[in-house]
């Protein structure tokens, strides 16, 4: 190798170091996304919200399904049917729908405090989908994450 190869070669290493140390820091200085104080991209109902992932599921998708880089936060509004916790022993408060078995499942984040089965609510989260089971006839649920009560 001659001098002029071996003087490229490092300036190339050098070149791919600093854009590794550029983004690594770039990524560890990263803010955290905040549910709680991000602007909803749609404020609906809980009732509005299962209809429309009923009727058009691709639509609803699009409209309220986010990916990893570009989370869509909603705010949802309805009665409080139930109030459990899930197997990693998170709170999650149910709230009704127009078809009976169907429910808008939140998964909280922040405090869930005075939350009360029968009671009006709005939460802003972001939701991850419609599960459903067509082949037993069970009606579907939307899932929502990462929920803050909004005051």
């Amino acid at each position: 190798m001659t001098g002029k190869t071996k003087k490229i070669i490092l300036i190339s290493v050098l070149g791919i170091v600093l854009t590794a140390i550029i983004v690594g820091y770039k990524m560890y200085n990263k803010k955290h996304f905040s549910v709680e104080n991000a602007t909803p991209v749609a404020e609906i109902s809980a009732a509005d919200l299962h209809n429309t992932f009923v009727t058009d599921s691709t639509g609803a998708k699009n409209k309220f399904i986010g990916d990893e880089v570009n989370q869509k936060v909603i705010k949802v509004s309805g009665e409080i049917s139930n109030v459990g916790k899930d197997q990693m022993n998170h709170v999650v408060v149910k709230l009704k729908t127009a078809t009976d078995g169907a429910f808008i499942n939140c998964e909280m984040e922040g405090m869930a405090d005075n939350v009360t089965i029968g009671s009006s609510i709005t939460l802003k989260g972001i939701c991850i989908g419609y599960l459903f089971e067509a082949d037993l006839g069970i009606p579907g649920d939307v899932i929502l994450t990462r929920c803050f009560i909004v005051k």
